[in-house]
């Protein structure tokens, strides 16, 4: 639980960046935080910002992982999924990605992503984002 403290003490002082799809902070360095906004109905063009927006923020990192909340998703299109793919492959920094669903069809939509064909990156679905906190960090150590 230090780990989960130390992260949620580390967001609330991390400042908030946005997109027209979804919320980001960069919380200690070497995680990127990102939440969707309420409803999102995610388009390429969004991912596309989407994944400016997260390379902008950790252009420091040398390495870093990625905790995605997924609740409120509301759709993603083929062209998006397809682009979030090509974009993670592409970059070897982002060592793995915890996805965090909270319903049926969030996991649906979650499981696209592990669909991700030679992925560099290891990417698993939680249901609760305190275990998604430990194993990124444990991601990280290694």
């Amino acid at each position: 639980m230090e780990r989960v403290d130390r992260f949620n003490k580390l967001l609330q002082v991390a400042n908030e960046q946005h997109t027209r799809c979804s919320k980001a902070w960069v919380v200690g360095g070497d995680i990127i935080y990102v939440e969707s906004r309420k409803s999102a109905e995610i388009e390429l063009e969004d991912a596309k910002e989407d994944m400016q927006l997260s390379e902008e923020l950790m252009k420091e990192a040398s390495r870093f992982g990625t905790i995605v909340n997924m609740a409120n998703i509301k759709n993603i299109s083929k062209g998006a999924r397809d682009w979030y793919s090509q974009v993670q492959n592409d970059n070897p920094r982002n060592i793995s990605v915890a996805l965090v669903v909270d319903s049926f069809y969030s996991r649906i939509i979650a499981n696209f992503f592990l669909g991700f064909k030679n992925s560099r990156t290891e990417i698993k679905i939680f249901n609760e984002q305190s275990n998604a906190i430990e194993w990124l960090y444990k991601q990280l150590e290694n």
